[in-house]
């Protein structure tokens, strides 16, 4: 069926999709909201698929794609997956660390082993820590990353800075 319009997309889109992410305490008491050009809902198979333009935002957690498709069964959100040229995700895991940052041109989301994986061209960025690979898994209950270069002689990168070391105590004259 396809959706008659936007609002009714939102309605869904509240029932079904489920953060993304772990992230600020607060966000998961935000609405969640999504925007799309197109819509279209199969009730039996349990996915649904938004195109065009496609915002997916709770609090601080924002998708930006050119298609997500949801996966639901037994009434709850099981799997998202999104492409886009390219898909965008941002967020911020806690209130202490810096806001998250990934690109590629496609994202998964799974509820049950709670991974985002990015593939494509991907780059994750937390602060001035960057992991680019053609794949990169995030572990949200571990807080682990992961990543892997393209073919036999696929590469990745990590760059992470060093963090700031607390300034020496002063001298007592």
């Amino acid at each position: 069926m396809n959706l008659p319009n936007r609002r009714f997309g939102w309605m869904l889109a509240l029932a079904l999709v489920p953060p993304l992410a772990v992230a600020l305490p607060e966000d998961r008491n935000q609405p969640i909201q999504l925007e799309a050009n197109r819509g279209q809902i199969d009730q039996k198979t349990g996915v649904s698929v938004y195109e065009g333009n496609v915002i997916i935002s709770q609090g601080s957690m924002r998708l930006n794609a050119d298609v997500a498709t949801i996966h639901v069964k037994d009434g709850g959100f099981q799997r998202m997956e999104a492409t886009g040229n390219p898909v965008n995700l941002r967020y911020r895991p806690t209130a202490d660390k810096p806001e998250i940052i990934g690109v590629s041109q496609r994202v998964e989301y799974d509820v049950a082993s709670a991974k985002v994986i990015m593939s494509g061209n991907a780059r994750l960025t937390q602060g001035q820590d960057v992991f680019t690979g053609d794949r990169v898994e995030y572990d949200l209950k571990s807080d682990v990353v992961r990543a892997r270069g393209a073919g036999d002689n696929g590469r990745i990168q990590f760059t992470i800075q060093p963090r700031a070391q607390d300034a020496a105590p002063a001298r007592k004259p």
